[in-house]
């Protein structure tokens, strides 16, 4: 087996997780509501705004953290983000795994 069998099997397995199938699931969920699609929407342009440093202004960071609280206080949003949480615990752990043999090299 080769380094790419290998790559493709580990994201056969992943997907196959049960963290995984919960965040797929509890999309479909927000994605099925319209309220809860609508505050998924904003959340995804709030993200790529905050990655690109478009967040600078109060008012704009306000802003956000006024999403932030809907999104915690709609059902469907908070579970989604509880998912994604659990999912992310897991793809961290295994990004300082793949990671620990170049750490080691570069120390």
């Amino acid at each position: 087996m080769n380094i790419y069998d290998t790559m493709n099997q580990l994201e056969r397995e992943l997907r196959a997780l049960p963290e995984y199938q919960a965040v797929l699931t509890a999309l479909a969920a927000v994605k099925s509501d319209d309220a809860a699609n609508a505050l998924y929407v904003k959340f995804i342009d709030i993200q790529m705004k905050m990655q690109t440093g478009q967040l600078v202004e109060p008012e704009q960071q306000q802003e956000a953290q006024a999403l932030f609280t809907e999104l915690q206080a709609n059902p469907l949003m908070s579970e989604l983000m509880a998912k994604e949480q659990l999912l992310q615990t897991i793809t961290a752990d295994l990004q300082d795994i793949v990671f620990k043999p170049l750490q080691e090299i570069y120390g």
